[in-house]
């Protein structure tokens, strides 16, 4: 009868036997303090309802704590989308500034290719990506030189 009266406040059969165990621990602990079987039957009611409300107040912590760290995530994950999406858009934009050429080199390398295999693709030798390449990253970095500092701490 203890079980299903923990039960009652807590809805969880595990959570229920763990605080009706502590119960008993305890009173074992404190055994002598007890003359009457009354007593026992008090004790151990008490302590059950107290347990189990204890266990209620520290779920409710617990939940409530889980819901602002779900809501902080959800703003945090907003956040990124956008300033992901803006920096996209930053490098795009001095991506499609460049020669033709060198625009093709830098999507290539983008999208994660070797130097050998965007050669390949553009019918040119692998230095003349290599050149092609360094000569573009020195254009993109002052094409985004007004957007450093805001590169720098969002990527």
């Amino acid at each position: 009868t203890l079980f299903l009266f923990a039960n009652q406040y807590t809805e969880n059969q595990e959570t229920s036997a763990d605080i009706v165990q502590d119960s008993f621990a305890k009173l074992w602990q404190i055994r002598e303090d007890f003359f009457y079987l009354h007593q026992v039957k008090a004790f151990l009611y008490t302590a059950v309802r107290n347990k189990a409300l204890n266990e209620l107040e520290h779920s409710k912590v617990v939940y409530e704590y889980a819901q602002n760290v779900i809501e902080k995530k959800k703003d945090s994950f907003f956040h990124d989308a956008i300033v992901e999406e803006e920096t996209y858009r930053i490098v795009s934009e001095a991506i499609n500034k460049l020669p033709d050429q060198m625009k093709a080199i830098m999507q290539l390398s983008l999208e994660g290719k070797k130097n050998a295999e965007i050669a390949d693709r553009l019918n040119i030798s692998t230095e003349t990506v290599h050149t092609l390449k360094k000569i573009a990253y020195k254009k993109l970095r002052e094409n985004l030189k007004d957007y450093y500092y805001f590169l720098l701490f969002f990527i």
